[in-house]
C-alpha cells in the first residue's frame, strides 16, 4: 500500500511539474485599427445635387456628377458633369451638360463612363463631348460604376438588384443579387465588392464562381466604396462614413463620421490615394468635401 501511495504521489508531482513547464499557447485577436478623418477643404455650394466624384491622377483633376433637379430618376435633361481641382476650386462647372441624372462615374482610355437612369453615357474626356449613350434593357435605376484593368465596366441597378457588365459597348447581366438593392461597387482583381442600400451588408463576390462573402454589416444606406491599405471606407447616403478593417471581416463596420445633423449626405466617394485624401460628394449639400485620412 505504501508503495502504491508513493507511486501515486510521484505521478502527481510529475504532472504538476509538466504543466508548469509547458508553454501556454495564447491566441491573440488582431488589433483593431482606428481611422480618423480631418476636414481639409470644401467646394462652393454650386454643384447641384452632386452624387459622385472620381479623381484622375494623370490630369490632376476631380470629376463630379450633378443630378440637378430631383427626383434622381427623372429624365429632365438638367444633369451635368463638373471638374474641380485638388484645392476644391470649381474649374468647370458645366463641363458636360444635357444629361438626365448622372450618378456613378469612372474612366478608361480617355473615355468617361457615367450611369444615367437606364443608359451608360460615354464621354470623350479630351473634348467633353458625349460620344455615345448605351441603353441598358429593363434597367430602372442605374447607380454606381467601376472599371477593371481590362476596361470592362461593372455597374449596379439599385432598384432592380442587378449588376451589369459592359464590354466593347455591349451590355450583359453579370449577376442578379435578389432584393439586395446594390449601390456602391468596387472592382478588384479576383472579386467584385458591393454594398447594399437597403440591408446594410457589404459583400465580396468571386469573379469566377460568383460565391458571395459578407465582409461587414451595419452599413444601411450604403453608397460608395474606396480601398485603403487598412481595409475599406464605405459611405452611406444619409451622411455617414464607415471603416471596414481588413483584419476583422464579417463584423459590424465602425462609424468614423456622421454628418446627418448638418444635413450633409455622403454619396459616391472617391480617394486621392497617394495623398490619403477622401473626397465626399454631399448630394443635397451641393458641395464636395475633402478629408485627410489618418
Amino acid at each position: 500500500m505504501k508503495t502504491y501511495q508513493l507511486l501515486l504521489l510521484f505521478g502527481i508531482v510529475v504532472l504538476i511539474s509538466c504543466k508548469k513547464n509547458k508553454k501556454e499557447t495564447i491566441v491573440q485577436e488582431p488589433i483593431k485599427t482606428e481611422i480618423v478623418l480631418t476636414k481639409l477643404w470644401e467646394t462652393d455650394t454650386l454643384l447641384k445635387t452632386c452624387e459622385a466624384v472620381r479623381y484622375n491622377k494623370e490630369k490632376g483633376v476631380i470629376y463630379v456628377s450633378n443630378i440637378g433637379n430631383v427626383p434622381p430618376s427623372e429624365k429632365d435633361g438638367d444633369g451635368s458633369m463638373s471638374i474641380i481641382n485638388l484645392k476644391g476650386e470649381i474649374v468647370n462647372q458645366n463641363w458636360v451638360t444635357g444629361i438626365n441624372a448622372p450618378k456613378g462615374i469612372h474612366f478608361y482610355n480617355d473615355k468617361l463612363y457615367v450611369t444615367d437612369i437606364d443608359v451608360i453615357v460615354k464621354i470623350d474626356m479630351k473634348s467633353g463631348a458625349i460620344e455615345k449613350q448605351i441603353g441598358v434593357e429593363n434597367a430602372i435605376f442605374l447607380n454606381d460604376l467601376d472599371i477593371d484593368t481590362n476596361g470592362d465596366v461593372y455597374f449596379t441597378d439599385s432598384s432592380d438588384s442587378k449588376v451589369y457588365k459592359l464590354v466593347n459597348d455591349e451590355v450583359s447581366l453579370w449577376l442578379d443579387l435578389e432584393d439586395m438593392n446594390p449601390n456602391g461597387i468596387l472592382v478588384e482583381e479576383d472579386r467584385i465588392l458591393v454594398v447594399s442600400f437597403s440591408k446594410g451588408d457589404f459583400i465580396a463576390i468571386d469573379k469566377n464562381t460568383k460565391e458571395q462573402t459578407v465582409i461587414a454589416t451595419g452599413i444601411v444606406g450604403g453608397d460608395g466604396i474606396v480601398p485603403i491599405k487598412e481595409g475599406y471606407l464605405v459611405s452611406t447616403w444619409p451622411g455617414e462614413l464607415f471603416f471596414v478593417d481588413k483584419n476583422h471581416q464579417g463584423e459590424t463596420a465602425s462609424k468614423i463620421l456622421d454628418t446627418k445633423e448638418e444635413k450633409l449626405n455622403a454619396a459616391d466617394i472617391s480617394i486621392i490615394s497617394e495623398e490619403n485624401i477622401l473626397l465626399v460628394p454631399t448630394f443635397f449639400g451641393n458641395k464636395v468635401v475633402a478629408y485627410k485620412i489618418n
